[in-house]
């Protein structure tokens, strides 16, 4: 099989009100650092890639906390549409001649460079169009989209995730395993997660 092309651009959602949560998800902090910009330094510990913020609820005070990184920031008018239309919009950023895309979302604190080292290793190992993370017995972001897929990205709309789009491409989706990929922030019992001591890559 030829080399893979590693021409890669990363999009992270955090264009979200966290109403269930109370307060902007994307600036609660960890490890000293508000989550996303965790999310954002972990993406920009690949090599050959652009990083893509998308906004969307509370953006000027969101953009504080990340526009002091090599990042493009994007404003998502549509946000509270839901995080198709996030994806979509992030998908009209992308730089000429992306071979893929990788779509993070900004409330999994346990997401690692290693993590998503393992990810693009396994993407460039096979002739996959996606590789995903797995966990909670299903699958799911960090997720790599190879560029035949960009149509479809860029077609989502309203709460349509990109879940459909794996579900669709099953029998030519690579997985890898992310334990806690299932914890997640959204709800205030969700905090003492970001207490969490040496989570696994």
């Amino acid at each position: 099989m030829p080399e893979r092309a590693t021409n890669l651009a990363i999009i992270v959602l955090a264009a979200g009100a966290s109403t269930r949560l109370g307060q902007p998800k994307q600036l609660l902090l960890l490890e000293g650092k508000t989550l996303l910009a965790q999310i954002c330094e972990s993406a920009l510990s690949i090599e050959n890639q652009q990083v893509l913020v998308v906004l969307g609820a509370h953006c000027e005070a969101i953009k504080t906390a990340i526009e002091h990184l090599p990042i493009e920031i994007i404003f998502n008018e549509k946000w509270s549409e839901g995080m198709g239309s996030s994806i979509a919009c992030g998908m009209t950023h992308l730089p000429k001649n992306t071979d893929a895309v990788l779509l993070l979302l900004c409330d999994q604190p346990f997401v690692t460079p290693v993590l998503l080292e393992k990810i693009l290793g396994k993407w460039l190992a096979s002739d996959c169009l996606i590789a995903a993370s797995a966990y909670g017995g299903s699958f799911g972001p960090p997720a790599i989209f190879d560029h035949k897929l960009f149509p479809e990205l860029s077609n989502l709309h309203g709460q349509q995730g990109a879940k459909k789009i794996m579900e669709k491409y099953r029998a030519q989706l690579e997985l890898v395993d992310f334990h806690e990929g299932e914890k997640d922030i959204d709800t205030p019992a969700d905090l003492p997660l970001l207490k969490t001591q040496n989570p696994k890559p």
